[in-house]
């Protein structure tokens, strides 16, 4: 994986202490093979990450991605399977999937500055609304931004901001349905899961290389 420009790699504000990744890994582990609901779920395979921008977790079932998030804590980790789990009925497996060879393979190319967009197939169950709004998120171009109210003013038939926002908070599947694109109104940068250092690091990283010449998707 290419290294970058250290005013746009601050190593320090992402990077995990050893035994802090060890942990989280670990409980994603312990989450394997737990009872869901009595019934056996659909297979959801899973693989960790690295990135500049920190440790990540990969989560595919048979029909395609279903999660892409920064590993930062055991309960927000903890909160996403259990919700896949409950609401979805997946049931964690630590087995490997080919589909998490695609993930891994484009994720590194897109961090090497040479991927601007994804050729991955999704599995991203959410409500009609949600499902509209993160189509909309795929359509805003690599190096470029939009607001909550243009996302909204976009998608039409009553959607406002707000709750564009939310939609847009609920995603789970980080980068590729790339929310880290949708501003505020006035330029600031607002409402990113992973946390607004990430949000501007990906948006000056996208931008720096917004004018590479043919890249790879």
């Amino acid at each position: 994986m290419a290294m970058l420009n250290n005013e746009l790699f601050p190593h320090s504000a992402f990077t995990l202490a050893p035994e802090t990744l060890a942990r989280l890994q670990h409980s994603v582990h312990a989450l394997c093979d737990k009872p869901s609901s009595g019934a056996a779920g659909k297979p959801l395979y899973y693989r960790f990450l690295d990135s500049p921008v920190g440790p990540m977790i990969a989560m595919a079932s048979d029909k395609g991605v279903v999660l892409l998030e920064f590993l930062d804590t055991v309960e927000t980790i903890t909160k996403e399977i259990n919700d896949l789990r409950t609401r979805y009925g997946f049931a964690l497996t630590g087995q490997d999937h080919p589909c998490l060879d695609a993930v891994q393979q484009q994720m590194d190319a897109y961090f090497a500055g040479q991927r601007h967009t994804f050729e991955l197939a999704l599995d991203a169950p959410g409500t009609a609304f949600d499902e509209t709004v993160w189509a909309h998120l795929q359509r805003i171009p690599y190096g470029r931004t939009c607001s909550y109210g243009d996302l909204a003013s976009e998608i039409g038939n009553g959607a406002h901001a707000r709750i564009v926002g939310t939609a847009n908070h609920r995603n789970r599947i980080s980068i590729v349905i790339p929310c880290h694109r949708v501003i505020g109104a006035d330029g600031s940068l607002t409402g990113y899961g992973g946390g607004l250092p990430r949000k501007r690091w990906l948006l000056e990283f996208e931008s720096v290389h917004a004018c590479n010449a043919a890249p790879a998707g």
